[in-house]
């Protein structure tokens, strides 16, 4: 996997922070971070009410600490906080800039928890980009902003057709973050593209830097993700143009392309029963959790459906809306009166969804689920700028650390 030039194991961030303006540590704290409250403080009061102190530690001993108040945030000098983070000058800045998140920063070891654990540190990393930003923070509130173009609220449950009026699945797309079109590929298609799949599947073997793979119960690895699948398939990379999908997806930009050579290029995602290890299944996610928002998004998703998706077969959930907002981590089953939606499908259907909303594909109910969607990216040319062909910004991810283990095999944790 492609490393960044100073081999800080995240790519090219230090290369695509040249583009993006430097934080002075303590002149943001003395002077930035003030200002900024006094604009955007009002949107994190009741979100930080009652959360305790993070404090942020150059390696020269320099500290801050954030404290909520009841105008929002202020930062006093020294450590008084149960959290103490360390990071150098470069890597603040590039959090506050959203090339990394915390879960980067930490993953990366370009910061460290002196104190507190990464969830401390994360329960303050929606309200900081609020303040950075003025972008709200997504709470169950959102449902106020889900209606149509007729002013009535959205049935978020609500399924398209290629025949309806391409401004309404605009709007519904815009609004809610994802979309359903059903019937848009016909059953000779969907059989052709599933026995490539079947094809590629054969192909693929654990240790391949470019497919994910997990652990079921009897110790079996299982592919649960093949990407790049031109290496494979001449039909499935020849999908990248198919004109629909790409219709479709530009819904939500008429200048998106479609990464047929990076960012994972045409992958299958294979959900598979019984995985009690690796990512076969997947929390509440957004595409961009190690960093690098303002690189990859918007990042639209386009799936083919190849099957049935529903609780037996772990079908995609969505939080309607929540790429219009900052947003908190959730664990399954704590959502808290948030829209949650499960998209029923069938194959020829598609869907699409933003990258930065918030979604999940739960463990299948059935124990023979074998569930597969074939998955385009769409983009902004910026994102072809800054991230080199055959890379992608979450290659971090997938490297082996220092003793071996690599998050593409499940088996090596």
């Amino acid at each position: 996997m492609a490393t960044d030039e100073l081999g800080t194991g995240l790519p090219w961030v230090d290369a695509i922070a040249a583009s993006f303006p430097h934080h002075s540590f303590d002149d943001f704290h003395t002077h930035v971070l003030p200002a900024l409250n006094a604009r955007h403080g009002t949107l994190v009061v009741d979100d930080l009410a009652g959360v305790p102190p993070l404090a942020f530690r150059l390696p020269d001993g320099t500290t801050y600490t954030w404290r909520a108040t009841p105008t929002g945030v202020n930062a006093i000098s020294g450590d008084a906080a149960a959290t103490l983070v360390e990071l150098d000058e470069t890597t603040f800045s590039a959090f506050l800039n959203r090339l990394l998140s915390a879960s980067g920063a930490v993953r990366t070891e370009r910061a460290r928890l002196v104190r507190g654990t990464l969830q401390d540190w994360r329960r303050w990393e929606p309200a900081i980009q609020t303040l950075l930003t003025g972008t709200p923070i997504y709470t169950a509130a959102v449902r106020d902003t889900l209606i149509d173009r007729a002013g009535r609220s959205l049935d978020l449950h609500q399924t398209f057709t290629p025949d309806d009026d391409v401004e309404d699945l605009r709007h519904f797309f815009h609004i809610a973050g994802y979309l359903h079109i059903r019937g848009v590929y016909s059953p000779d298609e969907i059989a052709a593209w599933g026995a490539e799949v079947a094809k590629v599947r054969a192909m693929t073997t654990p240790g391949d830097p470019f497919s994910w793979w997990s652990l079921n119960s009897s110790g079996t690895e299982i592919v649960t993700r093949i990407n790049y699948l031109g290496r494979y398939s001449d039909v499935l990379q020849s999908l990248c143009t198919e004109p629909r999908t790409t219709a479709y997806a530009r819904l939500a930009g008429p200048e998106l392309r479609v990464c047929d050579d990076r960012l994972d290029g045409p992958m299958v995602f294979i959900k598979n029963s019984d995985v009690v290890k690796g990512d076969g299944d997947l929390g509440w996610h957004v595409d961009d959790g190690i960093g690098g928002h303002p690189v990859m998004c918007p990042l639209i998703q386009a799936g083919i459906q190849l099957d049935r998706a529903d609780a037996a077969n772990g079908q995609l959930m969505v939080l309607a809306g929540s790429h219009r907002y900052t947003k908190h981590w959730l664990p399954w089953g704590q959502e808290n009166g948030l829209p949650v939606v499960k998209l029923d499908t069938e194959p020829g259907d598609l869907t699409l969804h933003y990258g930065d909303i918030m979604h999940s594909t739960p463990p299948p109910t059935a124990p023979n689920a074998g569930r597969r969607v074939l998955y385009y990216k769409f983009a902004e040319e910026k994102t072809f700028e800054w991230i080199p062909a055959g890379c992608h910004y979450n290659d971090a991810l997938f490297r082996a650390d220092a003793t071996g283990k690599v998050s593409s095999r499940a088996a090596t944790h």
